[in-house]
């Protein structure tokens, strides 16, 4: 796998922060963002069922992640966290990762109001942004 295409819901709040996140991470393979309602990720994702309803990846050769899965893929692909979703995705820990993400996904838009809004972090202001 060389490269990955996140397609996320950039009307909401929360999505759009956590691409602007995800945007700061070295990633060990190249990572491109696009918007569920935009022409590419309807060209080509539309045959997916979930396209603007959950997150959703992609590699070069178009396997697809939804929901849980896309969201550990996407750890995955960064340098700095990549540990983390060998461990969320063992046995013991996804089914716990799998209700934390839909607990978020559910209230995303009560969360987006949140993420919204300007959250002093250290560790985020002393990161450029890197091309993916």
């Amino acid at each position: 796998m060389t490269s990955l295409t996140v397609v996320y819901d950039e009307t909401c709040a929360l999505c759009r922060r956590a691409r602007d996140w995800l945007l700061t991470q070295p990633c060990n393979v190249e990572v491109r963002l696009i918007d569920a309602g935009s022409d590419e990720a309807r060209t080509r994702f539309g045959h997916l069922p979930w396209l603007g309803k959950e997150l959703v990846v992609a590699d070069e050769t178009g396997r697809a992640w939804i929901g849980p899965a896309a969201f550990i893929t996407c750890l995955w692909a960064t340098r700095r966290y990549r540990a983390w979703a060998y461990r969320l995705s063992r046995p013991s820990l996804a089914p716990f990762a799998e209700r934390f993400f839909y607990s978020v996904s559910k209230n995303r838009r009560r969360f987006g109001s949140l993420a919204g809004k300007k959250v002093e972090c250290s560790w985020c202001e002393r990161k450029e942004p890197h091309g993916h």
